[in-house]
């Protein structure tokens, strides 16, 4: 006699996982964060890059910078959502425990 054991978990784990992927995809996609994350960049090394705004706001480049880092950093911080309900879903043990992680993004 042959047992074959089908669980159902790892297809029902990935699909859950796809889904919370997508949703963090489709927040991160827009013009304005990616350019907040490209001035973060710019700002921890003061690059010259930021001197167009910081000329607009009349302030150095230096000041310009300091203003950009000591705001949140927000996809550091959607980076570990993410990764706090991926653990949520790896240690859930049954659909029930899957149905009940939420996997949206907060913003």
């Amino acid at each position: 006699m042959v047992v074959i054991n089908i669980d159902p978990m790892p297809a029902i784990r990935a699909a859950k996982k796809e889904a919370v992927n997508a949703n963090f995809n489709a927040a991160n996609a827009s013009h304005v964060e990616q350019a907040h994350m490209q001035k973060r960049l710019w700002a921890q090394a003061q690059d010259q890059r930021l001197k167009p705004e910081a000329d607009l706001r009349g302030i150095t480049v230096a000041d310009l910078a300091a203003i950009i880092l000591a705001k949140p950093d927000t996809f550091a911080e959607r980076e570990l959502q993410r990764q706090k309900i991926m653990l949520q879903i790896e240690a859930a043990t049954t659909p029930a425990e899957l149905d009940a992680v939420n996997g949206r993004t907060v913003t």
